[in-house]
């Protein structure tokens, strides 16, 4: 990669993220307009502009790889505008498109590692410039190359009306040629535009408007001429030899009499405007105002913002709960007054900074569109993927962490779940085979699942490969569905006898386990034979801050998220009841709700066993209603969510139903409790 200069990082980030999001945009199209039967002119215009703010962006930072790659796309593009009724092959062009976009994203990953070279892109270009030349040959528009093959050109300098009768004799006419390796001269001429500014007047350019999608190509074929009035001549041709990129320029001399009649039959539009300068300036600085309305921030400097509201978080515990306090006497009216205001301003700055790093999780949903159309491309499985809920705002960290999980869940689903048409046929599978991406929210928790409509999986041959794998740890006869469906996502487990482009590996669905608990998340797996799978994924919807109630059990302190509880209340004896299993339950408004003793569930001896002096919790989540019972509420708080370090991950934490912990303001641990979990292992 090129080295760039001191002060043009903030530049480069720009460009990746801005090039990065007309990429996106970009598939979006492809995928939309290959299944049309032909590209719209919004379609077409868009796509075009994409790839000439592409161009010239890679232009500006010296990528000329990938600003050439984009110029052969416009080209292809502008032969397209230019004769709607052109002839080409739909399926090789979008192949093209879809190679081109893959090209420039593998570029932008790239890009700040300067050990890596610039990639060759040439063999892909030369298949474009192939492929318009084709086009080219059935229809009679030219694309705008950079080529100066006009024989005209010198007789009309290009352009018309570049000298006018009663013309101000004061006026000097230049005409600067750009070099062959200069990707955007329209760049350039308005770079030079303003260094002229400081010397001279520039009355007038040709192409009269510089920012126009037609002026590089302009440039390349006539040149550019500048009319303008100074007072140095010699200063202004001395800018111009040190100009970047400037091959040559010259003083052109206005036309001989006799070549008047040409001139005068320039149209009369242009003969009225003389300076248009300052008329082309005003629009410039419009979007200006606009664009204030809209910051860009890079996440890491929200991530930073964020870790700092988290230790305000806990120095505001520490201050609050501080022993210090506590233990002295006397009237603290005032101190509680301020406490509670510092933990509304707290809880108010949380939420704005939470608010700005919220996004739609659509972002990771649309750019499983392109894998699915791969996939269907190469597979012949005619998939269709649907959304539901795609809405759904996250954090920003989340979206992020989304993209692999989810590439690798609709990869298997396509791959292993979906069946060949004829195969579904044969079953008597009428509906159209479909992966479903749904989002949603589930108490204090953001659940995405991927479900389809193929085979299913089958227990059986799950069983079969995990005894041949030796991952069986007890009697075949003792494992429960859902254990013998999370053998898809053991290390090394595959269904798949045949290697593929795709799967057979055994590879990467344990990777995504792992980095899902890495961060308090999980992967749920649920399938029917014949039917379908369906894997969930449940991440908190904040990976940072919670606000919590906070219990003992013994001398273990846990905390238990707010979104999961519904009452806390003290029991009476007449209130229990335990049936001939032994199972527990109490009696809550006329019904009987199961009871979690937190102390057994966690195997803590010394937890108060007599429901009258222990504490009850009333929880609830969308499967499962039950009563958790510990020894006594200590506060409640907010609380800084840490997931578990990996050296823990063989501990089945997370099984047990701990799902982080958090660093109290007295310094002490806290373990924060996944409701959820322990409801589901309790009550089977």
């Amino acid at each position: 990669m090129p080295k760039f200069e001191s002060g043009m990082e903030g530049m480069l980030d720009m460009f990746v993220f801005e090039t990065g999001d007309l990429l996106e945009k970009l598939d979006d199209i492809l995928m939309r307009t290959e299944q049309e039967d032909a590209i719209g002119t919004d379609d077409m215009n868009e796509i075009f502009r994409t790839m000439h703010t592409i161009k010239g962006s890679a232009a500006m930072m010296g990528l000329s790889n990938m600003s050439t790659l984009a110029h052969a796309v416009e080209d292809l593009f502008f032969i397209i505008r230019e004769d709607p009724t052109v002839t080409y092959d739909k399926p090789a062009l979008y192949e093209l498109l879809f190679a081109s976009s893959d090209n420039l994203k593998y570029e932008l990953e790239n890009i700040q590692d300067e050990s890596i070279p610039l990639t060759d892109f040439s063999e892909l270009e030369a298949k474009i410039h192939a492929f318009a030349e084709v086009m080219k040959g059935g229809s009679a528009p030219a694309a705008p190359a950079g080529g100066s093959d006009k024989e005209s050109a010198g007789e009309d300098f290009g352009y018309d009306g570049i000298f006018e009768d009663g013309e101000d004799e004061n006026i000097l006419t230049y005409k600067i040629v750009y070099s062959q390796a200069c990707a955007m001269p329209s760049m350039r001429a308005l770079v030079l535009m303003r260094a002229l500014g400081k010397i001279a007047k520039v009355v007038k350019t040709f192409p009269v408007d510089l920012d126009a999608d037609s002026a590089d190509d302009d440039i390349a074929e006539k040149g550019l001429y500048i009319k303008l009035t100074t007072g140095s001549a010699e200063k202004v041709e001395e800018l111009f030899g040190d100009a970047l990129n400037v091959e040559s320029f010259k003083r052109v001399e206005k036309p001989k009499k006799e070549e008047k009649p040409k001139e005068e039959a320039a149209p009369e539009q242009k003969v009225q405007a003389p300076k248009p300068a300052p008329a082309k300036a005003a629009p410039k600085k419009a979007p200006e105002k606009h664009e204030q309305a809209m910051l860009s921030v890079k996440l890491d400097k929200l991530d930073r913002l964020l870790d700092l509201v988290a230790e305000i978080v806990i120095t505001e515990g520490s201050v609050i709960s501080s022993p210090d306090i506590r233990n002295a006497g006397g009237n603290f009216d005032r101190f509680n007054k301020s406490a509670r205001e510092l933990k509304k301003l707290t809880d108010e700055l949380q939420d704005v900074v939470m608010s700005i790093r919220m996004v739609p999780v659509s972002t990771a949903f649309q750019k499983m569109n392109r894998v699915v159309r791969d996939m269907n491309t190469k597979l012949g499985k005619n998939v269709t993927l649907t959304f539901v809920g795609q809405e759904t705002e996250v954090d920003k960290s989340i979206v992020d962490l989304l993209n692999d999980p989810l590439m690798h869940i609709v990869r298997n689903a396509v791959d292993h779940g979906i069946e060949m048409p004829e195969e579904r046929a044969a079953a008597g599978k009428t509906e159209p085979a479909t992966v479903t991406l749904s989002a949603g929210y589930d108490s204090s928790e953001v659940v995405i699942s991927c479900r389809d409509n193929g085979a299913g999986m089958d227990k059986s041959k799950l069983m079969a490969k995990a005894k041949k794998n030796g991952l069986l740890t007890k009697p075949e006869s003792e494992y429960t569905d859902k254990e013998i469906y999370n053998f898809v996502v053991a290390a090394g487990f595959s269904t798949n006898e045949k290697i593929t482009e795709y799967s057979g590996r055994g590879v990467g669905m344990d990777v995504v386990k792992q980095n899902l608990e890495k961060v308090g998340g999980k992967l749920i797996v649920d399938s029917v034979f014949g039917e379908g799978s369906t894997f969930t994924i449940r991440i908190p919807l904040s990976l940072s801050i919670v606000d919590v109630m906070s219990v003992d059990v013994g001398q273990t302190n846990f905390s238990i998220p707010i979104t999961s509880i519904n009452e806390a209340f003290s029991c009476t004896r007449d209130r229990y009841i335990k049936d001939a299993d032994g199972n527990e339950f109490i009696m809550q408004r006329g019904e009987a709700v199961p009871l979690i003793r937190l102390g057994k569930h966690f195997s803590i001896s010394e937890a108060e066993d007599d429901i009258t002096k222990g504490i009850m919790i009333e929880c609830e989540n969308v499967n499962n209603r039950a009563i958790l019972m510990a020894d006594r509420i200590t506060l409640d708080q907010q609380v800084v969510v840490k997931p578990f370090p990996a050296v823990l991950s063989d501990m089945k934490l997370k099984e047990a139903g701990m799902s982080g912990c958090s660093v109290l303001g007295d310094g002490s641990i806290t373990i924060i409790l996944d409701v959820q979990e322990i409801m589901n292992s309790s009550l089977k």
